[in-house]
């Protein structure tokens, strides 16, 4: 921990017991100052006005800084924050300003249309997959479909089932 941060816990504590705020926070410390130490009576008047201004001086220095470096990281942020928001308008505006659809010469469709019929891998694949469809129906030909029962209707007998138990 820092040396000027030693006391930050005690004097956040008073300055939470003083509603009034700052003003007076400054009281409570400067009649402090006047009752309990020598701080006005132990050198002469002015060295005492003149420590005070110092270190206010210097304090006022340090958080005025403090406060134009985080206004200056703010103000980059915002900065890149509308350049990124000006890239991705313009991104928006270039792809809604490309046509959707784009019309072909007959020379390009034929073209077009060579290139698709020379891809097998994409046009090949939704045949497969029919062509599994019918192999499937071809294999259920000779096969029976079941009954309401989960078993079969047949000729001369009918059975059901459960998973307890079979009825014939």
């Amino acid at each position: 921990m820092a040396e000027s941060e030693k006391f930050d816990g005690m004097l956040l504590a008073m300055a939470q017991q003083h509603t009034a705020g700052v003003i007076q926070l400054l009281d409570t410390f400067f009649s402090f100052l006047a009752r309990k130490t020598d701080f006005y009576t132990g050198a002469p008047q002015e060295t005492s006005e003149k420590m005070v201004m110092e270190k206010f001086r210097k304090y006022q220095s340090l958080a005025l800084a403090e406060q134009e470096k985080k206004k200056a990281e703010y103000e980059e942020m915002e900065r890149r924050k509308q350049e990124r928001m000006k890239k991705k308008e313009l991104d928006e505006k270039k792809l809604n300003a490309q046509p959707k659809i784009i019309e072909l010469t007959d020379d390009e469709a034929s073209e077009l249309q060579k290139n698709l019929s020379q891809e097998p891998a994409k046009t090949k694949e939704p045949e497969k997959v029919e062509k599994m469809d019918d192999d499937d129906e071809e294999e259920d030909k000779g096969k029976l479909k079941p009954n309401a029962g989960n078993g079969c209707d047949l000729d001369k007998y009918r059975w059901t089932q459960t998973l307890q138990e079979v009825e014939v």
